[in-house]
């Protein structure tokens, strides 16, 4: 009986002593996020107006290697919230370098590159990404714009090159009940003035 209650006692014994050296091992690492789960957390840092940090894993996914187009494009948005004109151009550029043309963001890249032009006084070049963006484009980041921020875009950089009509056209698509005679310098004049309006 004695002998029974012994081994009774050293089974338990052994069982605690188990427990206590398994618990003082060191949990597993965590599982790192996917490409995926940083560019969603880079979205999430940019809309939140957290730019360092939407840097941040923007830049990780180029550490990585991955999704370098998205990468890009969302530094190329990071850099244009904080007006950093070439900054912006290098990383939109550098996006469409790395296949965003033939990607779902091929309107958003093109929209910020246009946008980045525009700043950088670079008229004709801004047409001609503006071009590239079709007609019901939306900013999955900012629904506050869309493709008819960007007709304005191209209204402005229209007039900003002497090309009065062609601006006229493109007001025109926002507001179908405008007019004036561009031929004249009243005509320009109301022009510019809807243009700095619809701005609002």
């Amino acid at each position: 009986m004695k002998k029974l209650l012994t081994l009774v006692i050293l089974i338990a014994a052994l069982a605690l002593s188990l427990g206590c050296s398994s618990s003082d091992d060191p949990p597993p690492p965590p599982t790192p996020p996917t490409d995926a789960e940083v560019l969603a957390s880079g979205w999430s840092a940019f809309a939140s107006a957290d730019y360092a940090e939407a840097e941040s894993q923007f830049r990780e996914l180029l550490g990585r290697g991955q999704l370098l187009a998205e990468a890009h494009d969302g530094l190329g948005w990071t850099f244009a919230r904080q007006n950093e004109a070439d900054s912006t151009l290098t990383h939109f550029n550098a996006a469409l370098d790395a296949g965003a043309a033939d990607l779902d963001i091929a309107d958003q890249t093109y929209a910020g590159l246009a946008f980045g032009l525009h700043a950088s006084q670079d008229f004709t070049d801004c047409l001609t990404a503006a071009s590239q963006i079709t007609g019901g484009w939306v900013f999955e980041h900012d629904n506050g714009l869309d493709r008819d921020d960007v007709t304005l875009l191209e209204a402005m950089a229209h007039y900003a090159l002497g090309q009065f009509e062609e601006a006229l056209t493109k007001v025109q698509e926002l507001d179908s009940s405008f007019d004036a005679d561009v031929s004249t310098v009243d005509g320009r004049a109301a022009l510019a003035a809807r243009i700095e309006s619809l701005q609002v």
